[in-house]
Formats: C-alpha cells, structure tokens, sequence
C-alpha cells in the first residue's frame, strides 16, 4: 500500500459524512451490520439478485429490516442486479412496485433497459446504479444523472485521481447528480468489474445470474496451458500480455489507510463487499470502518487532515485482519492492475469466530457477569477471549470455567451452535462477537 501520509486536496469534500454501507446477506446478518456501526444495508430479496446462494430475504423479513432500521434513523437498499431478460421485466417492476409499498429506500440495478423501466413504471423509488454496470467515466454518470438515477456505483478499476475527476464534473454541472459510491473493502472479482463467464463455461452457472461457483479459487496448473485438478482433460491456453494476465484469485481491498483520500474525492458512501460473508465478518469489519470513518470525517470538520494516527491504523488492520480473507491490496486505486496471489487460494485468519453474545446477566450486585453464548467455532477452557461489541470497547478475558445449558461443566464447545454459559469480571453487550485470537498468526 501507498505511503498513507500522501498530500491529496480534500476540494470535494462531500456536505455530509459519506454513508457507511455494509452487506446484509441474510436477515441475522443485516441487523448485525445495522448495530455494529453501518448507515445502510444493501440486501437481496428472494429474486433477481447477484447472491442466489445468500441467505436472501423473504418479505416479511425486509418488513422487519425496515422497521428495525428505520428506528435506528437507517437505511435498506435491495439488490435488483441480474441481467435480465426481456420476459423478466413484468416480474422485477411488479416486485420493485412491491417494495416500493413496503418503504425500501432504494433498489440497485445493473442493466439500461431496466433501469429506464423502474423509473417509469415506480417513479418514486431511488435507483441506485450496481458495479456490474462498470460505470468507469463522466460521461456515463452524466447519462445516469439523465435517467434519475440517485447513485452510482464507480467500477473498482478505477484509480483515486479518475475517481476525483469523475465527482469534479458533476459537481460543475449543478442540478440534480448523482452520488458516487465506491467499494472500499472486500473480495476482488479477477474479472474486469465483475464481467466473467469463467463459471458459466465450466459449471453451467452464470455469475451474471448471481449463480457464480468461483472457479478462479480452483487449484490449477499451467503447463502449455491451463488445467484444473478435477477436469484433466480439459487444457485451457494461457496468454500473457503486456497488460498482465488478469486471471485467478485476486487479493481482497482493502482501503482503510486511504478514506481521507476517497472522501476529498468527493466519494458520497464506502460500500463494504461481503454478503456471503460470515456475521463474524460483518461485525468486525464494519466496525473498524465505522470508527475510522468518524475519525477521518471529524477531524477533517475540524480542520485537521483527516489522517489516521498510525497506532489508530495498525489497530483497525489488525481488526479487519481477524477475519478470513485474502492478502489485503489497494486494487487498483492508485494506479496498479490489481493484484493476484499465484501461490495459494488459502484465506488468511487471525483469530477463531467462537461465538456470540446473547444474554448477560450481572451476579453478586455486578462484581461479576453471567454471560450466555451461542458457539460458532471450537473453543475451550485454557483460552483468551476477546468480545468485539457493536459499541464498546474490546475487552478480553482468560476463560477458567465453563458449562453447558444444563449446567454441567465442560472444559470444551465442539458443536455447533451449542449453548454455553461462563462468568467474566465486566459486562458484555448483546450481540458481541466472541473470538480466539489465533497463537500462530
């Protein structure tokens, strides 16, 4: 990464602190976003999104998603992002109509035709313009600006000076514009902007149709050309050009050490990628960019420059470090081609998601705190325990005892979701994420 002190104009700052927008994959995991610092959520329904395999949300379930964030003072956008075809359309209008009623604040949407069908069809309803879109250049904001769309959703292949050249232009255009929104965190496609049929061509699935089974992780070899271990007889040719090669198991983005940059660029929201990603993730990387966005946004009101302190920095890496993931990169912001990892498709995981936090109970008039726990992963007497909080600090304890719902002690939680009770000195939200801070990271 890029020297985080470099001197960028913060001339576009945007008149309010940029929106922090966090993936809600399934119900559990919207809410968790929503409590652990985001502004907003971006969901699927159950149709017509590019997550068929998330845990996608009914109806009802976005009634009380709504509901919950709406008393919070938040927001909830769907994802209307496939590709569709032309007899697709009275489904998706009817479903966007839907939606509309129930109060969503926005849909995201890829394609032209459909874009221009829901702001006929639901006038009213904010469309927000999807990555798949690979909106790369000024021109194509202004012609999103034409359509009414209320955002857009710049291409990751953008570098930080194209992106403040972008927001430069509609800023002197007045009127009605857009917002600019930019992927700040999350997993890289090795596609241009998402634009693959790598997964169509060896498995049927269309990454295009929120079916993508990710074969650019696959183990593969090259020799005269390119074979996957479990297809021997299928040789794919591979060219290398001046370019790079752009193909397989890019590095996950990470920008945390560059929002005063993306924010005097004139950035509106900083969208976290991730709704296949575990509560674990989104409780923790939301929470790192909630606080480093506050941070950023007050000092630079303030008439600071909006840099991180370096101890502040190296603690919210380490942060967003404790979760699994790939090698962290700036992609392409300042000027690179992204980055690929050739030597292993392993992910990265500095500590052990153990469980969550769901009740806690004071004993003896607070001089200690019984605390219920749903397990997610292994974990055991012997160990430390680190409790992430949708608000407080972390706090961390050496667990001696433990037991199990029925009381019996156990000196191990080797189920899943099994219940378990312990006692700790100080209290503990609901919610809190617990973790096991990996000995050999």
């Amino acid at each position: 990464m890029m020297d985080i002190n470099k001197n960028n104009p913060l001339t576009l700052r945007p008149a309010r602190k940029p929106e922090l927008l966090a993936p809600g994959g399934s119900y559990v995991k919207a809410v968790t976003a929503l409590r652990f610092g985001a502004d907003a959520v971006y969901a699927g329904g159950t149709r017509f999104g590019l997550r068929a395999a998330a845990g996608n949300l009914s109806d009802d379930e976005i009634s009380s998603l709504l509901a919950f964030a709406h008393s919070l003072g938040k927001k909830v956008y769907i994802t209307l992002n496939i590709l569709p075809r032309t007899d697709e359309f009275a489904g998706i209008t009817e479903y966007a109509s839907k939606l509309a009623k129930m109060g969503v604040d926005g849909v995201i949407a890829a394609d032209i035709g459909l874009v221009a069908e829901l702001r006929a069809v639901v006038p009213g309803l904010p469309v927000h313009i999807s990555t798949q879109a690979n909106t790369l250049n000024l021109a194509t904001c202004r012609f999103w600006a034409s359509t009414g769309a209320s955002r857009v959703n710049l291409a990751r292949e953008l570098t930080i000076d194209q992106i403040r050249e972008i927001a430069s232009g509609l800023a002197s255009d007045g009127g009605n514009k857009p917002e600019l929104e930019v992927f700040v965190h999350g997993a890289m496609c090795m596609a241009y902007s998402g634009r693959c049929m790598l997964s169509d061509y060896m498995t049927g699935r269309s990454s295009n149709r929120g079916e993508c089974a990710q074969p650019c992780r696959w183990n593969y070899s090259v020799s005269a050309g390119i074979t996957e271990e479990k297809r021997p007889g299928r040789v794919f040719e591979v060219e290398e050009t001046e370019r790079g090669t752009f193909l397989f198991n890019s590095t996950d983005l990470c920008l945390l050490p560059y929002l005063k940059e993306l924010i005097g660029a004139g950035v509106s929201a900083l969208k976290i990628e991730g709704r296949m990603k575990s509560d674990f993730y989104v409780a923790v990387t939301v929470r790192a960019y909630r606080e480093a966005i506050d941070l950023v946004w007050d000092d630079i009101v303030s008439g600071g420059n909006g840099v991180l302190e370096p101890d502040v920095l190296a603690r919210l890496l380490r942060e967003v470090s404790s979760v699994s993931h790939r090698e962290y990169g700036d992609g392409f912001l300042h000027g690179g081609n992204g980055s690929q990892i050739y030597g292993t498709s392993s992910y990265v995981r500095d500590s052990v998601f153990a469980g969550i936090v769901e009740s806690c109970v004071p004993l003896d008039g607070g001089a200690a705190y019984s605390l219920t726990v749903s397990q997610r992963g292994n974990f055991g007497t012997g160990e430390l325990l680190e409790f992430v909080q949708p608000s407080g600090p972390v706090l961390s304890h050496l667990l001696s005892s433990m037991y199990d719902a029925s009381g019996v002690p156990i000196g191990r939680a080797p189920h899943p979701c099994m219940t378990v009770r312990f006692d700790v000195p100080f209290p503990v939200e609901n919610g809190s994420i617990v973790r096991v801070p990996r000995t050999d990271s």
